[in-house]
């Protein structure tokens, strides 16, 4: 199969999951105080930035097959993450006057997201 459709299934799959994932997350806290919080989002982007860094941790090194990364990394997780909804969501915040909340948002997703790379790829080292 040519390289283009492991990355376009991947792609499809990935953004099918953020987008169960993040209507998931939204259900069971619309009613709570994260309900404001883009905790949906922000999860998928840590769980791929996790994901990303325990596959290169893992397979990097190794031979495996050619459909491997574009499947994966480019196609599932490049649709399962997110950095435009990161930045649509950090300022529907700021512009409705939660300014501790986009800056938690900014904080969380970048440290967050730098920190699980770091452990995905730790994890697969140890």
């Amino acid at each position: 199969m040519h390289v283009s459709l492991w990355i376009f299934l991947g792609g499809g799959l990935g953004a099918l999951s953020r987008w169960l994932l993040s209507v998931g997350i939204e259900k069971i806290t619309h009613t709570s105080a994260f309900h404001r919080f883009p905790l949906g989002i922000l999860m998928c982007n840590l769980l791929g930035c996790l994901a990303i860094g325990a596959l290169f941790g893992a397979l990097a090194p190794r031979h495996q097959p050619s459909w491997v990364f574009p499947f994966w990394v480019t196609g599932f997780l490049g649709g399962f993450t997110t950095f435009s909804t990161f930045g649509n969501d950090t300022h529907r915040l700021l512009t409705d006057g939660f300014h501790g909340l986009a800056l938690a948002n900014i904080l969380a997703s970048t440290l967050g997201g730098l920190a699980m790379v770091f452990l995905g790829y730790r994890m697969t080292q140890a």
